[in-house]
């Protein structure tokens, strides 16, 4: 098994130490063999291990997901914006070399 996800906060991120004033591990996936866990199961595992797990803010189409990243979402771990999102599709899909298709938008790419 193995876990993925991201380290947060002061002296891992630039910026961090404003966001976060611990460090911290955050799961967003968990890959056993071949398989990627389905979300329930990603949860499940990281209730049971007591690690927070990235959150679902929400459902749209990558237009859709794209504008509120633009205009700024307020971050589920305290009071700042979120750097942005991962968007997946509902239906798992994957590229011809069988790669997971997944799409990380960050507000900073926006930036006029």
């Amino acid at each position: 098994m193995c876990l993925y996800g991201e380290g947060c906060g002061s002296g891992i991120q630039k910026g961090g130490g404003k966001y976060y004033e611990d460090k911290r591990f955050v799961l967003f996936d968990v890959r056993v063999g071949e398989w990627w866990l389905q979300r329930p199961d990603v949860e499940d595992i990281a209730c049971k291990m007591g690690i927070p797990c990235v959150p679902v803010i929400g459902k749209g189409t990558l237009w859709e997901l794209a504008a509120a990243v633009k205009d700024g979402i307020g971050s589920t771990w305290g009071p700042f914006m979120a750097e942005g999102i991962v968007a997946r599709p509902s239906t798992e899909l994957c590229a011809r070399n069988g790669q997971r298709i997944i799409t990380k938008l960050k507000h900073k790419d926006f930036a006029e």
